[in-house]
């Protein structure tokens, strides 16, 4: 969709939303010397919750631990 500047301007909000569907949208100068694209950068993500799920993670009590076969893999039998 190419639009002109005045255009983009009275329908901005709409254009925002076509772009966030995945429509390609150009703005031209009146004098169509300068045309540009408008594309989404970023979405907005939903805020996360800290400890939504308090019982979704159970760690072991060695999990910290060496363990010898890893240590192998790096370092080599010493």
């Amino acid at each position: 969709m190419n639009l002109s500047a005045k255009e983009a301007q009275e329908r901005l909000p709409d254009l925002l939303n076509q772009v966030a569907q995945g429509e390609e949208v150009e703005i031209t100068s009146g004098d169509g010397s300068i045309t540009c694209r408008l594309v989404m950068v970023a979405r907005k993500t939903p805020e996360r919750v800290a400890d939504l799920h308090p019982d979704a993670l159970i760690m072991s009590d060695d999990f910290d631990e060496e363990d010898p076969e890893i240590n192998a893999i790096f370092y080599g039998d010493a």
